[in-house]
């Protein structure tokens, strides 16, 4: 009996070890799988490329095809797929494949080609010519830096981020003493090292970074982050606009790169190798170079002011913080060309005014605590409004990444109005009764909608694009400016409204505001 049951478990043992091996295997192949897959795709890719320089559109048709046969869920097989359609005038095939692209991969990059198609403004590329340089679907303003972004990479502190892009971040451990480090809602890898300077910046024994240090070298997901009015591609003129060194392309056996120099940053972004940039989610590193250098420096804050039409800095705003507890600590500042500030506060609780010529005067409040830094703030500002018009500006944080504005109402005449990224003018003839002035992809906004023709019933809505289900959680706030009112109403996310995509906003019935803010309808359709 007992050799029996010796037996019995022997098999058993190599039974398990059996099924482990072929697990091993099975994994080992798909791993291998994914692996060849992914090479055939990027061949296929570059196949078609060719294919569409020599202006052979059959077999970069087939090319294309074949790419995204093999890697599905990647958006430059249907982009590029599309873009040869449209070179061909086909253009009911190259909506085709671009939806069918969306609905795998909810790609926002697929989304705006095919919104561009739509209202026209995306432009096809022919043979031979560089990737146009056009109008992105989000924005109206010139290509730039992302002002407030860069503030937050110079002074931020593993605190700091913490508090901005959530408290849970996957960290991973390189070495002794250096770390990786994930935040939640920021789109990019974090790296803190000690060095032989700053023994102090990670915590070896808990391995995570101290409190107070900060990152010296930050990658990024999406260069939307870097820049503002960026549609994927830009330039090499234009990088060298916005650099402080001369920028020109740089060849090693990895890489064609440029470096862009501004503040305490060297920037690192890969390019074709005329020292274009042609990807959103090409190579970069970004090196902080004053990184740690000040971390006793406390009280500082950083900032911007945008212009709430244009998404642009504004220059020459005066920002006076009148403290609430002690006058003393009361200061101003004056903003810089690209709208940025920098001052010193003592900790306190502010009045914050905002003037600038053209504008709206604003009103915010600001709270300064003990033995912290703020950086990459903004305060957005409307251009003063014209007879019988008003605006609505809505902004946000960090999450969710994309909130879209909706406004949907008819005119006393019988036109209806439906405003948003999709239709982002209505007009009546030569009129234009409402306008999507600005459309933010990328968080915090302002996403900001014109109102021509108050003679009329209106309704608008906030829903978030990607359905996250976090609008509840993160909130957003909305401002609306009407003719007479010094200041405009300010409208945040009510507490218990039990919004999750969709929030209902107010109605505005010939210029009178009526406030919902309730959770909209799920089941709606966008």
């Amino acid at each position: 009996m007992g050799e029996k049951q010796s037996k019995r478990k022997m098999w058993i043992v190599i039974g398990v070890g059996a099924l482990l091996l072929v697990i091993a295997a099975a994994a080992g192949i798909l791993a291998v799988s994914h692996m060849m897959s992914r090479q055939s795709y990027s061949e296929s890719i570059k196949t078609a490329e060719k294919y569409v320089q020599e202006g052979n559109f059959e077999q970069a048709i087939v090319s294309y095809q074949n790419a995204i046969e093999e890697m599905p869920e990647e958006e430059d097989g249907y982009m590029g797929l599309a873009d040869v359609y449209l070179q061909q005038d086909e253009t009911s095939s190259a909506k085709v494949i671009l939806k069918k692209g969306y609905l795998i991969t909810d790609s926002p990059k697929i989304r705006y080609m095919l919104d561009g198609i739509e209202d026209g403004t995306y432009q096809v590329r022919l043979i031979g010519d560089p990737k146009p340089e056009k109008e992105t679907m989000e924005y109206k303003g010139e290509f730039g830096w992302n002002v407030s972004f860069l503030q937050q990479l110079q002074n931020f502190s593993y605190q700091d981020f913490q508090t901005e892009y959530g408290s849970s971040p996957d960290i991973v451990e390189v070495s002794k003493g250096e770390l990786e480090v994930v935040h939640p809602d920021l789109a990019a890898t974090c790296y803190y090292s000690n060095t032989a300077e700053h023994d102090d910046i990670v915590d070896v024994n808990k391995d995570r970074p101290d409190a107070s240090g900060m990152p010296e070298k930050v990658t990024l997901d999406s260069l939307s982050l870097l820049f503002n009015n960026f549609s994927g591609s830009v330039t090499l003129d234009k990088l060298q606009k916005l650099s402080s060194t001369k920028v020109e392309p740089v060849k090693t056996k990895e890489r064609t790169y440029v470096e862009l120099t501004t503040g305490s940053l060297d920037i690192y972004i890969e390019t074709d190798e005329a020292g274009n940039i042609v990807s959103d989610d090409a190579w970069n590193e970004i090196i902080l170079t004053d990184a740690n250098k000040y971390r006793e420096e406390k009280g500082l804050v950083t900032g911007v002011v945008i212009d709430a039409v244009s998404g642009e800095g504004v220059p020459g705003a005066k920002i006076e913080f009148a403290a609430k507890q002690d006058a003393s600590h009361s200061d101003s500042v004056s903003t810089g060309s690209d709208g940025a500030f920098s001052l010193e506060l003592d900790a306190d609780q502010y009045d914050v005014s905002i003037t600038a010529d053209g504008y709206v005067e604003e009103e915010f409040e600001f709270e300064v605590e003990e033995n912290k830094n703020y950086s990459g703030e903004q305060f957005v500002i409307s251009p003063a409004l014209a007879e019988g018009t008003a605006r609505i500006v809505l902004e946000w944080g960090a999450e969710p990444r994309d909130l879209d504005s909706y406004l949907t109402g008819e005119t006393d005449s019988g036109t209806d109005v439906s405003v948003s990224f999709s239709d982002k003018t209505c007009s009546s003839g030569s009129e234009t009764i409402a306008e999507l002035d600005v459309d933010d992809t990328t968080g915090y906004g302002p996403e900001t909608i014109t109102l021509y023709d108050l003679n009329g019933v209106y309704r608008y809505t906030v829903k978030d694009f990607r359905r996250t289900r976090t609008l509840q959680q993160y909130g957003a706030t909305v401002k609306v400016y009407l003719p007479g009112q010094a200041q405009p109403e300010v409208i945040t996310v009510a507490p218990n409204a039990g919004i999750v995509n969709i929030w209902e906003v107010f109605e505005l019935d010939h210029g009178e505001l009526r406030i919902l803010n309730r959770a909209g309808n799920e089941n709606s359709t966008r």
